[in-house]
């Protein structure tokens, strides 16, 4: 590369002597191209739900890990605090329902209320059966469908993976 186009620009609106390129519009743009690479990469990953092979997949819950779900209504994040955030709730005796802790509206990870669930950086609510209730508007929880082995004391979780 010749001399005069490793020198340091003199401050302003200077170009480079050969694209005619100014260091703001230069900067501006390999930011936003750094910023569509990460944001990029991460829904390849993670998919549009937050999930990826490695994070998804069936679990099996023994409910004595649970005893919150001894109880009708008792709600449980079981994913062991790793991986996709999974809640299960118990709906009856021997029925539950579990869905993706990941909120719809931009994938941040829900908390458990007395109520339901929220979503800690927009406020969005959503009831025991997944159904958004108030706040900033989005869709419902991704739902995930059980099986319950009364025998065994487990729930599976079908996740994809």
């Amino acid at each position: 590369m010749p001399d005069e186009m490793m020198a340091p620009l003199p401050a302003g609106r200077a170009t480079c002597g050969s694209c005619g390129v100014t260091r703001r519009h230069f900067l501006a743009a390999s930011t936003l191209a750094a910023v569509i690479a990460v944001l990029d990469s991460c829904t390849n990953a993670l998919g549009v739900d937050g999930f990826n092979g490695a994070y998804g997949g069936p679990i099996s819950v023994m409910l004595s890990s649970f005893p919150v779900l001894a109880n009708v209504n008792g709600v449980a994040r079981v994913d062991g605090g790793s991986g996709a955030p999974t809640v299960l709730v118990r709906t009856g005796s021997s029925t539950f329902s579990a869905f993706s802790m990941v909120c719809p509206h931009q994938g941040s990870t829900i908390g458990i209320t007395s109520t339901g669930f929220t979503c800690p950086n927009h406020g969005a609510r959503f009831n025991t059966a997944g159904a958004w209730v108030g706040g900033q508007p989005t869709g419902n929880l991704r739902s995930y469908a059980t099986s319950f082995d009364a025998t065994a004391g487990t729930v599976t979780v079908s996740r994809p993976s």
